[in-house]
């Protein structure tokens, strides 16, 4: 599902259920803050059973990330059937440990042969393997009905074709085969591959299911690997620092190397590093600091990795950079709006920028509406296509002064006479001239500004008030 798709799910599951509108908009601020959530809410089930979860704990849901998997987990495998009483006499029970057991087994064949989906086949022999193990649970079927039963009462798993199966979501196939590879002490596998994007959430959950030694080999290989690679070092030691949140006990030792190596790399101190820091991947959005104690240049470019990610979870980390008074800072902020959603980056981020010397940039009709909810502003950027008339019914005409167009709208300028007191508008359009004649209509218009190698006509109409200036232009 979209964003917009999973706010009107959980709003429509909290009407159906009958529950007051404070559980759904906690919810859906949790939703939008921790990845996790956002991630699995994506998936209509998942986001039924977060909504369950939700409310089965009165509004709390925890914020370890193992936590929520753990509950999950016990409200699909036990819960769920034992308070519906759907078991009967003669059939197969498996209790939550088993049920985990078995199912982790697939999640980890899957992980280490980098499939998403499993072949039946596969499936059930793997079972059969590990049946014998278990005494209490091969008495009651073959390895096909365990597998039958796994399929039809977990709810974690599917069959997407015929002969095939795969996991319900993506991040529970990561969580269960972590928890199959730190059991198997399958240590040297998970530091080999953690410079892959899929091994990820695989290595950071490893950490989380690890015993305090075992947490120490992980992050000790992560930190040696990284200290000997050129190629994925700064990865390696980005991925040991964000596996920290997950490590609820580590030698102390262990922790002050991994966060060394972070110290190394965050805050970046130029474009360059707020650009290889944004290549890593999202999960850089759980190092980055806030602004309290960084020097300007370090939040600016703080921003500039952050804006590069453009998830929900990016939005969280930008909003707290937004009473900032740096120019460069505000100015990224509000240039960035069309890659989030629009309606909340507006309500988090844009609502709150100092106005002095920016230019708000707006792409579409719906954010130039979304600022006139905000009392309007006197200085908007086009960067978008907006007709003439979505402009002048979306924008508020006794606001704006300063006008910047950067996209090509192909149209004469007379209808800016609605804007009283405009007094600036700044050209960067690539045509290859540009025609101010219609602008004589726009009786307050002081300046024109124009790039430096532009063409322009029709200046000759332009009342002897009004001045062309050519410039190297910047948002300021």
């Amino acid at each position: 599902m979209s964003r917009e798709n999973v706010v009107e799910f959980i709003k429509r599951w909290h009407k159906a259920a009958g529950i007051g509108d404070r559980y759904a908009t906690d919810l859906l601020q949790s939703v939008r803050d921790k990845q996790d959530l956002g991630r699995l809410a994506t998936n209509p089930l998942m986001c039924a059973l977060i909504c369950a979860l939700h409310q089965d704990r009165r509004g709390y849901l925890p914020d370890d990330r193992k936590e929520i998997y753990d509950a999950a987990l016990s409200m699909l495998l036990s819960r769920r059937d034992r308070e519906r009483g759907i078991y009967k006499p003669g059939t197969i029970r498996i209790g939550e440990e088993h049920h985990i057991q078995l199912i982790q087994k697939l999640a980890y064949w899957m992980i280490r042969n980098g499939r998403s989906e499993m072949d039946r086949a596969d499936a059930i022999e793997l079972l059969e393997h590990a049946l014998p193990a278990m005494p209490k649970i091969a008495d009651q079927g073959t390895a096909e009905e365990i597998y039958r039963h796994l399929l039809i009462r977990s709810g974690l798993l599917r069959e997407p074709s015929t002969g095939s199966m795969d996991f319900i979501h993506r991040t529970f196939q990561d969580y269960l085969g972590a928890k199959a590879a730190v059991e198997g002490l399958d240590f040297d596998f998970l530091i080999a591959h953690a410079h892959l994007d899929q091994w990820e959430d695989v290595i950071r959950m490893s950490v989380a299911h690890a015993r305090i030694m075992e947490r120490t080999r992980l992050l000790t290989g992560l930190i040696e690997r990284g200290d000997t690679s050129e190629k994925d070092s700064r990865r390696l030691h980005l991925l040991a620092a964000a596996c920290l949140e997950h490590a609820t006990e580590l030698n102390p030792d262990v922790r002050m190397e991994v966060e060394q190596r972070a110290a190394a790399l965050i805050p970046p101190r130029s474009a360059d590093q707020a650009r290889a820091l944004a290549d890593v991947g999202p999960v850089v959005l759980d190092l980055l600091p806030g602004p309290q104690a960084l020097s300007d240049d370090e939040a600016y470019f703080t921003v500039l990795s952050a804006t590069r990610l453009p998830t929900d979870a990016a939005i969280s980390v930008l909003a707290q950079y937004r009473d900032l008074s740096d120019l460069r800072v505000r100015s990224e902020l509000a240039r960035v709006w069309s890659r989030f959603e629009c309606d909340r980056f507006a309500e988090e981020v844009i609502a709150h920028l100092g106005e002095e010397d920016l230019y708000f940039c707006v792409s579409n009709a719906q954010e130039l509406h979304a600022l006139r909810r905000f009392g309007g502003r006197s200085r908007i950027r086009v960067t978008g296509t907006i007709t003439p008339e979505e402009f002048q019914t979306a924008c508020d005409p006794s606001r704006l002064t300063h006008l910047w167009v950067e996209a090509e709208s192909g149209a004469t300028w007379e209808w800016l006479a609605y804007f009283p007191n405009l007094n600036t508008i700044t050209f960067e359009s690539p045509l290859a001239s540009i025609d101010v004649s219609s602008l004589k209509k726009v009786k307050s218009l002081r300046t024109i500004r124009l790039p430096e190698e532009s063409v322009f006509v029709g200046s000759e109409a332009l009342p002897p008030s009004t001045k062309i200036v050519r410039a190297c232009l910047t948002t300021t």
